[in-house]
């Protein structure tokens, strides 16, 4: 294939991939720079609920909170307690859901304090301005399906990127790199522009989205991994006779001491309770992040036996898991903190005048090829 070949069909596939994804990756990119700050609008809109400052003078258990929750919803079962300390100290997020339920599309939050058993009062994460911005960036409110579509959003903006990576090496070979042809008229202007803003965030854009690609099979990995190794687990490890779901005879508490005690050094956040999608019919299945490193960001599983309080199974989760886990904080620009949030926020706002430039230089020609197209027409 000729050099002229190849660039005639990179110059296609650059403009009609952008194109297509131009009103989508403009909305991505606005939900984006919100979402990547969430935490920060979520604690002062006054969304993260904290623990009390003085309490009632009898110390609790964990396991006395989530009883308090579960004698707050008495139609609904507990499947998932989850315990941070450095997100939420002295908190933790108990996970309630209809009875028959085993997976957690109806599940809703109930925020307790650990230390009191206390209630607390919280608002709907989904209803909240960053979680009705999440469910538009991460599914466009179509639930999984929509998770799949902004995978197609991403693959159509990775063709753009490498395509136009083809396209502006020959360029960058005749004109030095930044250069802007000034007084060459205002579509010119804009092409330098839009190239050079290009190349300055190319590796952010390859970087975001690859991730949001890999985000966007996540609830399908999880179905996999749950129908493959989840259920060769369960034929396993399952043992005869019913398992009381909704008072297991080991708490969840205990299921983390049995975990960290099997993993010295390890971090106990979640705990999923027996009989759900994501655990088997007797076992809890506990979330364990690593001390430093990218352990911090990636967790093994321990399958803790609800009746004994053994721990059956530990496993670290297969690699297309751990891709997809280790793309979330990437996506958003959660590893450095503040200084990385602001380096991501200003790597939207470039990609978002990229975009719009981009569209604007492909109206204008269009533009000017037709008024040509009618100058050149005969007279009647």
């Amino acid at each position: 294939m000729s050099n002229r070949r190849l660039f005639r069909i990179n110059l296609w596939l650059h403009r009609w991939s952008s194109l297509v994804a131009t009103p989508f990756f403009l909305l991505l990119c606005i939900t984006g720079t919100v979402l990547i700050f969430h935490e920060e609008i979520d604690r002062a809109l006054g969304y993260v609920p904290q623990a009390s400052a003085h309490g009632s003078g009898l110390v609790r258990t964990p396991g006395d909170a989530v009883a308090a929750v579960q004698a707050a919803n008495p139609n609904q079962r507990v499947i998932l307690v989850s315990r941070d300390e450095d997100e939420h100290p002295g908190l933790l997020a108990v996970y309630v859901a209809p009875k028959n339920d085993t997976g957690f599309e109806h599940a809703k939050a109930v925020w307790v304090d650990a230390t009191t058993a206390q209630l607390l009062e919280s608002a709907d994460p989904d209803k909240t301005p960053t979680g009705i911005f999440l469910e538009l960036h991460a599914q466009w409110f179509m639930g999984p399906l929509g998770e799949v579509f902004g995978a197609l959003i991403a693959l159509l903006v990775l063709i753009s990127l490498v395509s136009g990576v083809v396209i502006y090496a020959p360029y960058v070979r005749n004109i030095a790199f930044g250069v802007l042809r000034r007084g060459a008229g205002p579509r010119l202007l804009q092409l330098d522009l839009h190239n050079f803003f290009g190349a300055v965030v190319l590796g952010w854009l390859f970087v975001v989205t690859c991730t949001g690609f890999l985000l966007g099979f996540g609830t399908i990995a999880q179905g996999v991994w749950s129908n493959t190794e989840l259920k060769a687990l369960k034929s396993r490890l399952e043992t005869p006779g019913e398992l009381d779901r909704e008072h297991p005879p080991i708490g969840f508490d205990q299921a983390f001491a049995a975990a960290v005690r099997a993993q010295p050094g390890w971090r106990p956040t979640q705990a999923v309770y027996p009989g759900t999608d994501l655990s088997t019919a007797q076992h809890y299945t506990v979330l364990l992040f690593g001390a430093k490193g990218i352990r911090e960001r990636l967790f093994r599983i321990a399958l803790v036996n609800a009746r004994t309080g053994s721990v059956d199974d530990v496993r670290d989760l297969p690699a297309y898991l751990q891709a997809i886990q280790l793309a979330q904080p990437l996506h958003f620009g959660d590893y450095g903190g503040l200084a990385l949030k602001i380096l991501w926020v200003a790597c939207s706002w470039l990609a978002l005048f990229i975009t719009g430039n981009g569209a604007w230089l492909w109206w204008n020609r269009r533009r000017r090829a037709e008024s040509e197209r009618v100058a050149a027409e005969p007279a009647t």
